[in-house]
């Protein structure tokens, strides 16, 4: 992997890992990983299917959600959130191509605990490294202005 940063003691954002990097994650004890691609993007060496399968059969749990130029659906963006939600106290890589879609699934999962509004999200994302920007900014700021906190 080319991008691994950690953002929360437990929540990590890279990019697209190999059969070797999901190897490694495992033994530097990650117990899951959300993949946020979908199938056909360039490089890609393995299908989510069979990225999926290679996750399980190292004994992690696995997510796929699709994350395109489309906007994001509540159901995709709480499968996340669940997912990260399920595996607070452990570790979990967010992945995507290059790390982008990865940046701004896990600045929504924190606006959603935090409670922060768009404006929020997007100054206090970039204090914590989820620098968003161009559309992935627009989908993130659109989500969680369809959502006002309560």
């Amino acid at each position: 992997m080319n991008v691994k940063r950690p953002i929360t003691p437990n929540i990590t954002i890279g990019d697209q890992p190999t059969e070797d990097d999901l190897k490694a994650l495992k033994a530097e004890g990650y117990t899951g990983v959300v993949n946020l691609r979908n199938d056909g993007e360039p490089e890609q060496p393995l299908s989510t299917t069979a990225e999926g399968e290679q996750v399980r059969a190292l004994g992690l749990d696995y997510l796929h959600y699709g994350v395109g130029s489309a906007p994001l659906s509540a159901s995709g963006v709480e499968s996340v959130v669940d997912f990260l939600a399920r595996h607070s106290s452990e570790k979990v890589l967010v992945h995507c191509r290059k790390g982008g879609r990865a940046a701004a699934l896990v600045l929504l999962d924190q606006a959603q605990r935090q409670g922060w509004t768009a404006d929020e999200a997007v100054a206090k994302g970039k204090a914590m490294g989820l620098e968003v920007d161009g559309g992935l900014r627009t989908l993130v700021e659109n989500y969680l202005r369809a959502r006002p906190k309560a």
